[in-house]
């Protein structure tokens, strides 16, 4: 999936999140954990909202 594509997403999941930005797995649970990036659990499935990273990045 293309970059416009995932940001039309209203979630995004951990691996499309590594996609988005070109990063580990280890990069992205450290962004995660540390609050940087808001996200939530769905039925132990960690999702990501686009919105919060369309504002904070300007994408």
């Amino acid at each position: 999936m293309s970059q416009s594509e995932l940001l039309q997403k209203e979630f995004i999941s951990v691996a499309e999140f590594m996609q988005l930005f070109d990063i580990s797995r280890a990069t992205a649970q450290r962004l995660l954990k540390s609050s940087e990036v808001a996200h939530s659990k769905l039925g132990g499935k960690i999702i990501i909202p686009t919105r919060p990273l369309r504002e904070k990045f300007g994408l």
